[in-house]
């Protein structure tokens, strides 16, 4: 009985602190989707923080399908070209290309009190976009 209770413990634990589980809360929270076709997904999401809060969620798509994903949250065509590397919370994003700055679009905005920012890099690595959500506090 007692190596059962732990064992469903160990689980639940486990499973709680899952990318997966932590994507969805973080993607929850800030109001958008995980697409089912979303692979690499990467969240940095800490529970606290002391002074200010940086969160990412990332993930990349086909690059077919960037824009129409895009699309649910902002206009396409009032995104703005991203004028530096792209990067949150001290984590650069020029894992595309071997490291090499492929160029991309941008968009922020305030949604349910959260400021939200989107990075977009249509042509990351192998047919894939990259996306990935930010906010600060």
């Amino acid at each position: 009985m007692a190596v059962t209770v732990v064992l469903v413990v160990a689980v639940g634990v486990t499973t709680y602190f899952s990318t997966g589980h932590r994507a969805a809360r973080m993607a929850d929270r800030i109001g958008v989707s995980i697409p089912a076709d979303a692979t690499r997904v990467g969240v940095d999401d800490p529970p606290f923080a002391l002074q200010g809060n940086c969160s990412m969620l990332d993930f990349q798509v086909p690059q077919s399908s960037w824009q129409s994903y895009v699309s649910h949250y902002f206009d396409v065509d009032r995104l703005r070209e991203l004028e530096e590397v792209p990067g949150f919370c001290g984590h650069s994003l020029i894992n595309c290309h071997k490291g090499i700055y492929a160029g991309g679009f941008e968009a922020t905005e305030e949604k349910s009190g959260i400021r939200r920012s989107l990075q977009v890099i249509p042509d990351c690595v192998d047919g894939q976009a990259q996306i990935v959500w930010g906010t600060t506090d």
